[in-house]
């Protein structure tokens, strides 16, 4: 698991959603930088088998609403509250919400909610009303929260939901009417799937006790999606009227909904007091995996990689599992073993670019010439297949620099630049690859891409 606290101006799908919504350019972002660096921080976290879960419980959510998986992206925040938003093609969960609902069904019920806003366009009816009731401020927040939404590897520092602006709010809150169809899109997609929409109203209750006790300590959630009585009842009266199927919920996904719970907990709550409420005799998988990451956290490598042991014999062919002991490993300063558990997690899950960058990370930690190549190679799996990691473009130009290839390790400092929002030194570094490059070549062509993005943000100073 991977957190991040910095800011980083991100060039993914951004004018292509203010044509469909916005589409963010680092460049033009940085025109808003003074802003933006006000605003509340939070943190996004990267993790595979985290990303991977919630991408498992989703697509068929995604495909029961029409909308092509691929088209939407899913990201993490380190947030203790319960909360859930989407910007654009962008669906973001706090760890709080992803933790404490027990309840897969609970779950669901705002992927499906999240997924009626997407297909009923309303993020872009938001943006649009936004845009022309308060100007420059407000735009500057709606590429703020895009920026963070839409970026990925080191991403921090955005305006987000959470954040106490009337301008942050006002552009994330929805309508009753938006929340009353997106309630009821929802429910047509569960009852598709054959999954219980009662979890839906359970999460709604859930929320609305808090708004009562609390009404200065609400969690984002009831602030950017409005909780009212008439909304409840519409509510209620749908699921009562709901087909009472056999909930189809797989027991593998449940499997995974309760690890993913797990791993979050031990990564986020306070290690001592984690091991302290953990029954010694408890060998459940759940708990061995938090057991695992407390001691981690708590410094203690031997104890923490005995559970992680557990775990691997446990599921031996999980990906992982040997990415977890790699970590531990890694991180504890044990980098040769911690080579051979990332090696294994890649074998098992060559498809995972946040996998290969653990693996070419630690490859480039021991620093012969063989793991340099070998880090070089997944380093360059990774940026094919996910391009706004900046962490895998940093890696790979230490790489391509300790293989004396020049031209690919300024075109990979670039490219980590640009994803940073270090501008003038990514279009800097792209010239000096033009200048190196064969005209027509694929790197002379996205040192140009790079050039351009830097040089129309200029023009709109």
């Amino acid at each position: 698991m991977e957190l991040s606290t910095r800011l980083s101006c991100i060039i993914p799908d951004i004018f292509r959603t203010v044509r469909r919504l916005f589409l963010i350019l680092p460049a033009f972002l940085m025109i808003f930088t003074p802003i933006l660096a006000q605003a509340q921080s939070l943190s996004f976290i990267r993790d595979a088998e985290i990303e991977a879960t919630l991408k498992r419980m989703s697509v068929p959510v995604f495909q029961a609403a029409g909308i092509d998986p691929d088209s939407i992206k899913i990201f993490v925040v380190q947030d203790r509250s319960l909360n859930a938003f989407v910007v654009g093609r962008n669906m973001v969960f706090h760890t709080g919400l992803l933790e404490k609902l027990e309840d897969i069904e609970e779950l669901y019920g705002v992927i499906a909610h999240e997924t009626g806003h997407i297909a009923g366009g309303h993020t872009i009816q938001r943006a649009n009303a936004a845009r022309a009731s308060t100007g420059p401020l407000l735009l500057a927040t709606i590429l703020g929260i895009a920026a963070a939404a839409a970026g990925q590897g080191d991403v921090g520092s955005a305006v987000i939901a959470g954040s106490q602006t009337i301008a942050q709010r006002s552009f994330l809150s929805y309508t009753r009417g938006q929340e009353s169809s997106a309630d009821q899109a929802a429910i047509s997609y569960l009852q598709r799937l054959k999954i219980d929409p009662s979890g839906m109203l359970r999460t709604l209750e859930r929320l609305k006790a808090v708004e009562i006790v609390s009404i200065g300590n609400r969690d984002p959630y009831t602030l950017t999606h409005p909780l009212t009585n008439q909304r409840i009842k519409l509510l209620e009266q749908r699921v009562a009227r709901a087909s009472k199927t056999p909930n189809s919920v797989r027991p593998d996904i449940r499997y995974w909904h309760q690890r993913m719970r797990a791993k979050i907990k031990g990564f986020t709550e306070n290690p001592i007091r984690v091991l302290s409420q953990l029954d010694p005799s408890d060998q459940s998988e759940s708990a061995i995996q938090i057991r695992a990451v407390a001691y981690h956290r708590s410094a203690d490598l031997h104890a923490a990689i005995r559970e992680a042991d557990k775990l691997i014999e446990i599921r031996p062919n999980d990906p992982y599992y040997h990415e977890l002991k790699g970590q531990f490993l890694f991180e504890s300063g044990a980098v040769n073993k911690a080579i051979s558990s990332y090696q294994r997690a890649v074998s098992l899950a060559p498809e995972e670019s946040l996998l290969q960058v653990a693996y070419g990370r630690a490859l480039l930690a021991r620093g012969d010439s063989i793991s340099d190549r070998a880090a070089h190679q997944a380093l360059l799996v990774a940026t094919r297949s996910d391009r706004l990691n900046s962490s895998a473009w940093r890696n790979l130009a230490t790489a391509e620099s300790r293989l004396g290839n020049d031209l690919g390790a300024t075109l990979a400092t670039a490219e980590f630049q640009a994803l940073r929002g270090s501008l003038r030194a990514a279009k800097r570094n792209a010239q000096q690859v033009q200048e190196l490059a064969s005209t027509g070549s694929p790197a002379w062509i996205r040192a140009g891409d790079i050039i351009a993005a830097v040089e129309r943000g200029q023009k709109n100073r």
